[in-house]
Protein backbone atom coordinates (compact mmCIF):
# COMPACT_ATOMS: atom_id res chain seq x y z
CA UNK A 1 0.00 0.00 0.00
CA UNK A 2 2.91 2.34 0.73
CA UNK A 3 4.23 1.84 -2.80
CA UNK A 4 0.82 2.60 -4.33
CA UNK A 5 0.49 5.80 -2.28
CA UNK A 6 3.99 6.90 -3.27
CA UNK A 7 3.20 6.45 -6.96
CA UNK A 8 -0.06 8.33 -6.54
CA UNK A 9 1.74 11.26 -4.93
CA UNK A 10 4.35 11.37 -7.68
CA UNK A 11 1.76 11.27 -10.43
CA UNK A 12 -0.36 13.91 -8.78
CA UNK A 13 2.59 16.28 -8.96
CA UNK A 14 3.09 15.57 -12.63
CA UNK A 15 -0.31 16.48 -14.04
CA UNK A 16 -1.70 15.48 -17.46
CA UNK A 17 -2.37 17.27 -20.70
CA UNK A 18 -5.82 18.80 -20.82
CA UNK A 19 -6.92 17.59 -17.38
CA UNK A 20 -6.73 19.46 -14.10
CA UNK A 21 -3.99 18.06 -11.89
CA UNK A 22 -6.25 17.61 -8.86
CA UNK A 23 -8.84 15.75 -10.97
CA UNK A 24 -6.17 13.37 -12.29
CA UNK A 25 -4.86 12.75 -8.79
CA UNK A 26 -8.33 11.88 -7.52
CA UNK A 27 -8.96 9.38 -10.30
CA UNK A 28 -5.53 7.79 -9.88
CA UNK A 29 -5.94 7.54 -6.13
CA UNK A 30 -9.25 5.75 -6.60
CA UNK A 31 -7.73 3.38 -9.15
CA UNK A 32 -4.88 2.47 -6.83
CA UNK A 33 -7.22 1.99 -3.90
CA UNK A 34 -9.48 -0.33 -5.89
CA UNK A 35 -6.49 -2.27 -7.26
CA UNK A 36 -5.07 -2.70 -3.79
CA UNK A 37 -8.40 -3.97 -2.46
CA UNK A 38 -8.59 -6.53 -5.26
CA UNK A 39 -5.08 -7.78 -4.52
CA UNK A 40 -5.88 -8.08 -0.82
CA UNK A 41 -8.93 -10.21 -1.61
CA UNK A 42 -7.04 -12.62 -3.86
CA UNK A 43 -4.87 -15.43 -2.53
CA UNK A 44 -2.27 -16.21 -5.20
CA UNK A 45 -0.02 -19.22 -4.60
CA UNK A 46 3.24 -17.98 -6.15
CA UNK A 47 4.30 -16.00 -3.01
CA UNK A 48 4.05 -19.25 -1.03
CA UNK A 49 6.46 -21.00 -3.40
CA UNK A 50 8.93 -18.39 -4.63
CA UNK A 51 11.39 -16.20 -2.80
CA UNK A 52 9.78 -12.87 -3.74
CA UNK A 53 12.18 -9.94 -4.14
CA UNK A 54 11.12 -6.33 -4.69
CA UNK A 55 12.02 -2.77 -3.88
CA UNK A 56 15.60 -1.52 -3.91
CA UNK A 57 17.14 -4.96 -4.51
CA UNK A 58 15.37 -5.26 -7.88
CA UNK A 59 16.50 -2.81 -10.57
CA UNK A 60 17.58 -2.58 -14.20
CA UNK A 61 16.28 -4.51 -17.21
CA UNK A 62 17.22 -7.89 -15.76
CA UNK A 63 19.51 -9.65 -13.32
CA UNK A 64 22.83 -11.45 -13.81
CA UNK A 65 24.76 -13.21 -11.07
CA UNK A 66 27.99 -15.22 -11.15
CA UNK A 67 28.49 -18.13 -8.79
CA UNK A 68 31.88 -18.49 -7.09
CA UNK A 69 33.28 -21.87 -6.02
CA UNK A 70 36.18 -22.99 -3.87
CA UNK A 71 36.92 -20.09 -1.54
CA UNK A 72 34.69 -21.44 1.23
CA UNK A 73 36.54 -24.75 1.70
CA UNK A 74 38.77 -25.16 4.75
CA UNK A 75 41.67 -27.61 4.89
CA UNK A 76 42.89 -29.90 7.63
CA UNK A 77 46.30 -28.91 9.00
CA UNK A 78 48.43 -32.03 8.56
CA UNK A 79 51.68 -30.43 9.73
CA UNK A 80 51.77 -28.03 12.66
CA UNK A 81 52.48 -24.46 11.60
CA UNK A 82 52.09 -25.08 7.87
CA UNK A 83 51.25 -22.01 5.79
CA UNK A 84 47.65 -21.18 4.96
CA UNK A 85 46.74 -22.09 1.39
CA UNK A 86 45.32 -18.98 -0.25
CA UNK A 87 43.30 -19.65 -3.39
CA UNK A 88 41.28 -17.56 -5.79
CA UNK A 89 37.59 -18.39 -6.15
CA UNK A 90 36.67 -20.37 -9.25
CA UNK A 91 33.76 -19.19 -11.38
CA UNK A 92 30.74 -21.43 -11.25
CA UNK A 93 27.50 -20.98 -13.15
CA UNK A 94 26.24 -17.62 -14.42
CA UNK A 95 22.56 -17.03 -13.71
CA UNK A 96 20.33 -14.77 -15.81
CA UNK A 97 16.85 -13.43 -15.25
CA UNK A 98 14.80 -11.09 -17.44
CA UNK A 99 12.15 -8.62 -16.32
CA UNK A 100 9.09 -8.91 -18.53
CA UNK A 101 6.71 -6.03 -19.21
CA UNK A 102 2.94 -6.35 -19.21
CA UNK A 103 0.69 -3.44 -20.16
CA UNK A 104 -2.81 -2.57 -21.29
CA UNK A 105 -4.80 0.55 -22.07
CA UNK A 106 -8.37 1.67 -22.62
CA UNK A 107 -9.80 4.81 -24.19
CA UNK A 108 -13.15 6.54 -24.02
CA UNK A 109 -14.30 8.98 -26.68
CA UNK A 110 -14.81 12.60 -25.81
CA UNK A 111 -18.48 12.25 -26.62
CA UNK A 112 -19.05 9.28 -24.33
CA UNK A 113 -17.56 11.12 -21.36
CA UNK A 114 -19.34 14.37 -22.11
CA UNK A 115 -22.65 12.52 -22.45
CA UNK A 116 -22.81 11.94 -18.69
CA UNK A 117 -20.87 8.68 -18.48
CA UNK A 118 -19.42 8.27 -14.99
CA UNK A 119 -15.72 8.25 -15.74
CA UNK A 120 -14.71 7.55 -12.14
CA UNK A 121 -16.81 4.38 -12.03
CA UNK A 122 -15.40 3.20 -15.34
CA UNK A 123 -11.80 3.77 -14.23
CA UNK A 124 -12.39 1.90 -10.98
CA UNK A 125 -13.84 -1.00 -12.93
CA UNK A 126 -10.82 -1.23 -15.19
CA UNK A 127 -8.42 -0.85 -12.25
CA UNK A 128 -10.08 -3.83 -10.58
CA UNK A 129 -9.89 -5.87 -13.78
CA UNK A 130 -6.25 -5.02 -14.37
CA UNK A 131 -5.32 -5.85 -10.78
CA UNK A 132 -6.91 -9.25 -11.21
CA UNK A 133 -5.14 -9.79 -14.54
CA UNK A 134 -1.85 -8.81 -12.93
CA UNK A 135 -2.25 -11.67 -10.47
CA UNK A 136 -3.24 -14.04 -13.28
CA UNK A 137 -0.11 -13.07 -15.23
CA UNK A 138 2.13 -13.68 -12.20
CA UNK A 139 0.52 -17.02 -11.41
CA UNK A 140 0.77 -18.10 -15.04
CA UNK A 141 4.43 -17.14 -15.35
CA UNK A 142 5.43 -18.80 -12.10
CA UNK A 143 3.47 -21.99 -12.76
CA UNK A 144 5.01 -22.32 -16.24
CA UNK A 145 8.33 -23.12 -14.53
CA UNK A 146 6.68 -26.29 -13.17
CA UNK A 147 4.32 -27.05 -16.06
CA UNK A 148 7.00 -26.73 -18.75
CA UNK A 149 10.05 -27.49 -16.62
CA UNK A 150 10.49 -30.95 -18.14
CA UNK A 151 10.32 -29.84 -21.80
CA UNK A 152 13.51 -30.99 -23.54
CA UNK A 153 13.61 -27.83 -25.68
CA UNK A 154 12.93 -25.66 -22.66
CA UNK A 155 10.55 -22.73 -22.55
CA UNK A 156 10.79 -18.95 -22.93
CA UNK A 157 10.14 -18.55 -19.19
CA UNK A 158 13.69 -19.80 -18.57
CA UNK A 159 15.32 -17.41 -21.05
CA UNK A 160 17.01 -14.70 -18.98
CA UNK A 161 18.18 -12.59 -21.92
CA UNK A 162 17.72 -8.84 -21.70
CA UNK A 163 19.09 -5.80 -23.52
CA UNK A 164 22.87 -6.14 -23.77
CA UNK A 165 22.91 -9.52 -22.00
CA UNK A 166 22.21 -12.73 -23.88
CA UNK A 167 21.50 -15.80 -21.79
CA UNK A 168 23.75 -18.54 -23.31
CA UNK A 169 21.43 -21.28 -22.06
CA UNK A 170 18.53 -19.91 -24.13
CA UNK A 171 15.21 -21.47 -23.17
CA UNK A 172 16.87 -23.90 -20.72
CA UNK A 173 18.19 -23.20 -17.23
CA UNK A 174 21.72 -22.05 -16.47
CA UNK A 175 23.43 -25.45 -17.03
CA UNK A 176 21.70 -25.89 -20.44
CA UNK A 177 19.32 -28.59 -19.16
CA UNK A 178 15.59 -28.53 -18.53
CA UNK A 179 14.61 -27.48 -15.02
CA UNK A 180 13.44 -31.09 -14.51
CA UNK A 181 15.53 -33.80 -16.19
CA UNK A 182 15.27 -37.61 -16.24
CA UNK A 183 17.95 -40.18 -15.48
CA UNK A 184 18.42 -40.80 -19.21
CA UNK A 185 19.32 -37.12 -19.61
CA UNK A 186 21.56 -36.78 -16.56
CA UNK A 187 23.21 -33.45 -15.86
CA UNK A 188 26.67 -32.73 -14.49
CA UNK A 189 27.57 -30.52 -11.59
CA UNK A 190 30.02 -27.70 -12.32
CA UNK A 191 33.02 -29.77 -11.19
CA UNK A 192 31.89 -33.01 -12.84
CA UNK A 193 33.10 -34.32 -16.19
CA UNK A 194 30.17 -36.70 -16.66
CA UNK A 195 26.56 -36.12 -15.76
CA UNK A 196 24.98 -38.32 -13.10
CA UNK A 197 22.28 -36.15 -11.52
CA UNK A 198 18.58 -35.75 -12.28
CA UNK A 199 15.45 -34.49 -10.52
CA UNK A 200 12.60 -35.96 -12.56
CA UNK A 201 10.75 -39.29 -12.50
CA UNK A 202 8.84 -40.11 -15.66
CA UNK A 203 6.35 -42.62 -14.27
CA UNK A 204 3.42 -40.61 -13.00
CA UNK A 205 0.94 -41.46 -10.32
CA UNK A 206 0.27 -39.94 -6.94
CA UNK A 207 1.01 -42.83 -4.65
CA UNK A 208 3.20 -43.55 -1.65
CA UNK A 209 5.94 -45.28 -3.66
CA UNK A 210 6.38 -42.38 -6.07
CA UNK A 211 6.28 -39.85 -3.25
CA UNK A 212 9.03 -41.71 -1.41
CA UNK A 213 11.16 -42.06 -4.56
CA UNK A 214 11.01 -38.36 -5.38
CA UNK A 215 11.52 -37.32 -1.76
CA UNK A 216 14.61 -39.53 -1.48
CA UNK A 217 15.97 -38.30 -4.83
CA UNK A 218 15.90 -34.68 -3.68
CA UNK A 219 16.99 -35.09 -0.07
CA UNK A 220 19.41 -38.04 -0.23
CA UNK A 221 20.89 -37.95 -3.77
CA UNK A 222 20.80 -34.30 -4.85
CA UNK A 223 21.97 -33.12 -1.43
CA UNK A 224 25.29 -31.82 -2.78
CA UNK A 225 26.62 -28.50 -4.03
CA UNK A 226 28.32 -27.85 -7.36
CA UNK A 227 31.60 -29.23 -5.96
CA UNK A 228 29.90 -32.45 -4.83
CA UNK A 229 30.23 -31.46 -1.20
CA UNK A 230 27.35 -32.83 0.86
CA UNK A 231 24.78 -30.18 1.83
CA UNK A 232 21.50 -30.75 3.62
CA UNK A 233 18.74 -30.39 1.05
CA UNK A 234 15.46 -30.42 2.99
CA UNK A 235 12.05 -30.03 1.37
CA UNK A 236 8.85 -28.73 2.91
CA UNK A 237 6.31 -28.33 0.10
CA UNK A 238 4.39 -30.49 -2.35
CA UNK A 239 2.41 -29.12 -5.31
CA UNK A 240 -0.43 -30.90 -7.08
CA UNK A 241 -3.29 -30.07 -9.34
CA UNK A 242 -6.62 -29.34 -7.69
CA UNK A 243 -9.34 -31.96 -7.49
CA UNK A 244 -8.63 -35.69 -7.36
CA UNK A 245 -4.86 -35.22 -7.42
CA UNK A 246 -5.06 -33.07 -4.30
CA UNK A 247 -7.19 -35.64 -2.49
CA UNK A 248 -4.78 -38.43 -3.45
CA UNK A 249 -1.84 -36.48 -2.04
CA UNK A 250 -3.69 -35.67 1.17
CA UNK A 251 -4.22 -39.39 1.76
CA UNK A 252 -0.44 -39.87 1.60
CA UNK A 253 0.53 -36.90 3.73
CA UNK A 254 -2.14 -36.95 6.40
CA UNK A 255 -3.09 -40.57 6.96
CA UNK A 256 -2.26 -40.84 10.64
CA UNK A 257 -2.70 -44.60 11.02
CA UNK A 258 -1.51 -47.27 8.62
CA UNK A 259 0.43 -47.02 5.38
CA UNK A 260 -1.43 -45.05 2.68
CA UNK A 261 -3.11 -47.35 0.20
CA UNK A 262 -2.61 -50.48 2.29
CA UNK A 263 -4.19 -52.46 5.08
CA UNK A 264 -1.11 -52.91 7.25
CA UNK A 265 -0.89 -51.43 10.71
CA UNK A 266 2.59 -50.01 10.06
CA UNK A 267 2.87 -46.33 10.88
CA UNK A 268 2.71 -43.79 8.06
CA UNK A 269 6.36 -42.66 7.52
CA UNK A 270 5.27 -39.75 5.29
CA UNK A 271 3.19 -38.02 7.96
CA UNK A 272 4.71 -34.59 8.60
CA UNK A 273 7.52 -34.89 6.04
CA UNK A 274 6.27 -31.73 4.35
CA UNK A 275 4.31 -29.03 6.12
CA UNK A 276 2.56 -27.46 3.14
CA UNK A 277 0.50 -29.04 0.36
CA UNK A 278 -0.41 -26.51 -2.35
CA UNK A 279 -3.25 -27.51 -4.65
CA UNK A 280 -2.56 -24.98 -7.39
CA UNK A 281 -5.12 -24.11 -10.06
CA UNK A 282 -2.28 -22.98 -12.31
CA UNK A 283 -0.35 -26.24 -12.01
CA UNK A 284 -1.95 -27.75 -15.11
CA UNK A 285 0.62 -30.33 -16.21
CA UNK A 286 -1.81 -32.67 -17.98
CA UNK A 287 0.69 -34.76 -19.93
CA UNK A 288 0.22 -37.49 -17.35
CA UNK A 289 -3.32 -38.77 -16.95
CA UNK A 290 -2.29 -40.59 -13.77
CA UNK A 291 -1.24 -37.45 -11.95
CA UNK A 292 1.87 -35.34 -11.63
CA UNK A 293 3.27 -33.69 -8.53
CA UNK A 294 6.22 -31.56 -7.45
CA UNK A 295 8.22 -31.59 -4.22
CA UNK A 296 10.59 -28.83 -3.16
CA UNK A 297 11.78 -26.13 -0.80
CA UNK A 298 9.59 -23.06 -0.81
CA UNK A 299 10.78 -19.49 -0.30
CA UNK A 300 14.34 -20.51 -1.18
CA UNK A 301 16.90 -18.26 -2.89
CA UNK A 302 17.31 -20.85 -5.65
CA UNK A 303 13.87 -19.98 -7.07
CA UNK A 304 13.07 -16.28 -7.04
CA UNK A 305 10.31 -14.01 -8.31
CA UNK A 306 11.40 -10.41 -8.88
CA UNK A 307 8.90 -7.55 -8.95
CA UNK A 308 10.66 -4.88 -10.98
CA UNK A 309 7.67 -2.53 -11.01
CA UNK A 310 4.32 -2.81 -9.29
CA UNK A 311 1.26 -1.90 -11.39
CA UNK A 312 1.57 1.70 -12.53
CA UNK A 313 -1.67 3.41 -13.56
CA UNK A 314 -1.91 6.48 -15.74
CA UNK A 315 -4.79 8.68 -16.90
CA UNK A 316 -4.73 11.48 -19.44
CA UNK A 317 -6.55 13.17 -22.32
CA UNK A 318 -5.12 12.66 -25.79
CA UNK A 319 -4.78 16.19 -27.24
CA UNK A 320 -5.03 14.87 -30.80
CA UNK A 321 -8.62 13.66 -30.50
CA UNK A 322 -9.74 14.47 -26.92
CA UNK A 323 -10.12 10.78 -26.09
CA UNK A 324 -9.88 9.96 -22.39
CA UNK A 325 -7.20 7.28 -21.88
CA UNK A 326 -6.21 5.03 -18.98
CA UNK A 327 -3.41 2.49 -18.88
CA UNK A 328 -1.58 0.02 -16.63
CA UNK A 329 2.07 -1.03 -16.79
CA UNK A 330 3.81 -3.72 -14.68
CA UNK A 331 7.16 -5.56 -14.81
CA UNK A 332 8.35 -8.78 -13.18
CA UNK A 333 10.24 -12.01 -13.91
CA UNK A 334 11.59 -15.28 -12.50
CA UNK A 335 15.21 -15.91 -11.53
CA UNK A 336 16.44 -19.52 -11.16
CA UNK A 337 19.69 -20.37 -9.38
CA UNK A 338 19.29 -23.99 -8.22
CA UNK A 339 17.45 -26.94 -9.77
CA UNK A 340 18.40 -29.29 -6.91
CA UNK A 341 15.79 -27.84 -4.55
CA UNK A 342 12.91 -29.18 -6.64
CA UNK A 343 11.82 -32.42 -8.31
CA UNK A 344 8.83 -33.60 -10.31
CA UNK A 345 7.14 -36.97 -10.78
CA UNK A 346 5.01 -37.53 -13.87
CA UNK A 347 3.85 -34.95 -16.37
CA UNK A 348 5.70 -33.41 -19.29
CA UNK A 349 9.21 -34.77 -20.06
CA UNK A 350 9.53 -34.40 -23.81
Amino acid sequence: MKLYNLIVRLLSLRGSTGVRTDQTAVYLKDMYRVAYDVREEKEPKYPLIYDVREGEEVYGAGVKETQLLGADEIHLETVEGIDINFVSPVQGWVFYGAYLTYKKGVKFTFQSIEDDVKLGTLLKSYAATWADRDIVARETLCSTVFNQGGALAGNAVFNGSWVGNTDPSGNLVYDVFPFFNLTGNSRALKTQATGTYYNGIAAGGINAANFESLYNLITAVNNVDEQQIIRANPVDTVITRTGSDAFAMERILNTSRGLPGGQLNDMNPYLGLVDMHIAWDYFTDSASSTGAFVIGKRDDAGLQFHVRQEPLFDYFVDPRNKNYCASVHVRFGVFIKDWKKWGKCGGLFS
